[in-house]
């Protein structure tokens, strides 16, 4: 399931852009290229996969809001063929770097389930307690 849909990128970033983003045909048909959204959204996918697969079990059953949003802009980047705007540039840029930020631990996605390592699948080790400890002459 992709992480952002076509109707998600419509409410961010308007259908004007999306058509001028993906109509690559010629001469243009004025329409949205599913195909080459369909290849730009399973990009950014795969990027926010390489961040968070290894935090969260994979793939999510509902996506998190946050991570739609950030979906959406990394979606954006990888739709322009020459140079991005800066604006689209630093918006990719903050993505990423929130998805660093969530990869090491610093920052979730905001899941109801997050607390420790519960959900992430690591493993958890706990002591008994202690037998000796220094000084003790038994």
């Amino acid at each position: 399931m992709p992480y952002s849909s076509q109707s998600d990128l419509i409410d961010h970033f308007g259908l004007d852009e999306l058509v001028e983003l993906t109509d690559r045909a010629t001469p243009p048909a004025g329409v949205i290229d599913v195909d080459v959204l369909a290849h730009a959204q399973a990009t950014a996918d795969a990027e926010i996969d390489g961040y968070i697969g290894l935090r969260y079990p994979l793939p999510f059953v509902v996506i998190p809001p946050r991570l739609r949003d950030l979906a959406c802009d990394i979606t954006r980047y990888h739709l322009y063929i020459h140079a991005a705007p800066e604006l689209v540039i630093e918006r990719y840029k903050r993505a990423i770097a929130f998805l660093i930020l969530v990869s090491d631990g610093r920052a979730t996605l905001g899941l109801a389930e997050e607390s420790g390592s519960a959900g992430m699948g690591l493993a958890e080790i706990s002591t008994g307690r202690r037998l000796f400890a220094r000084g003790d002459r038994r």
